[in-house]
């Protein structure tokens, strides 16, 4: 290796963990210091950024360690600074030594923190998934997910997590969220019960199955024995979603099973 990258390999080393490894030789301890303080409050300043809620928990020596045992210990999958958040997050739980003993819902705030920023950036395109559909019965048509919509589970209610509400323990019903981004480019954020995060699910899942069959296969996953009285908080839970653009539209079921009203016939 060339000289100069053999300084630059040593002189990295260094700013990743300036207690255990030694500056290289001949460099002023002045401009040394300059670049410590640079690449540190970079990447501390963005975390801060990108986390916060943990930030704000976190006081200003335990966050200062657990920004350099970041430094120190994670080997990054990307120069992305804009990643720089899905990283920490794989620290966090590749690492749970630096935080479960205190803090046991760390690494699911930091997910769910980052959230916001993926969602922000991810490729998918509400618009694209609408083509073709119009605002029908979700019901007796096939309600179409928007892309950019993700139902996320948690053992913690992350998104009720402050420095007055740190909870040790896991409740025993976990936390549901949906998570979406709408055609304003803003992402929201929603609490769920359970079964209404399961038929959002089985929505995403689908791809072809009218409402009507989602609430069949549901009422079948959880044993209602009358999966009809299901129909009407189904159909408004999905016409919300509709309005919120986390549903994009319906399409015809096509030689599917498609609910006809009885007509009366005129005497």
């Amino acid at each position: 290796m060339p000289r100069f990258e053999q300084l630059q390999l040593a002189l990295a080393r260094h700013l990743r963990d300036p207690a255990g490894v030694a500056a290289p030789a001949g460099l002023e301890e002045r401009r040394v210091q300059i670049y410590r303080e640079l690449v540190y409050n970079n990447v501390s300043g963005l975390l801060a950024s990108n986390f916060p809620v943990i930030r704000r928990l976190l006081d200003g020596d335990e966050w200062q360690f657990l920004v350099r045992r970041f430094f120190v210990q994670h080997g990054s999958h990307t120069p992305l600074f804009h990643e720089l958040g899905s990283e920490f997050v794989r620290f966090l739980g590749e690492h749970p030594e630096h935080w479960s003993a205190r803090r046991p819902f760390m690494h699911e705030l930091a997910h769910y923190e980052w959230v916001e920023l993926a969602l922000d950036l991810a490729e998918g395109d509400i618009q694209a998934s609408a083509a073709g559909t119009h605002a029908g019965d979700p019901i007796d048509e096939v309600p179409v997910a928007s892309p950019v919509a993700w139902v996320l589970g948690y053992r913690y209610p992350v998104h009720l997590i402050r420095p007055d509400f740190q909870p040790d323990e896991a409740p025993e019903q976990p936390t549901w969220l949906l998570i979406y981004r709408n055609r304003a480019d803003r992402v929201q954020f929603q609490s769920l019960e359970p079964l209404a995060a399961r038929l959002l699910a089985l929505v995403q899942e689908a791809e072809a199955k009218s409402g009507r069959e989602l609430v069949r296969d549901l009422a079948a996953q959880i044993g209602h024995p009358q999966p009809e009285e299901l129909i009407e908080p189904a159909r408004s839970l999905l016409l919300g979603w509709m309005q919120r653009d986390v549903i994009a539209g319906t399409r015809m079921a096509y030689g599917r099973d498609v609910h006809v009203a009885p007509t009366t016939e005129p005497t």
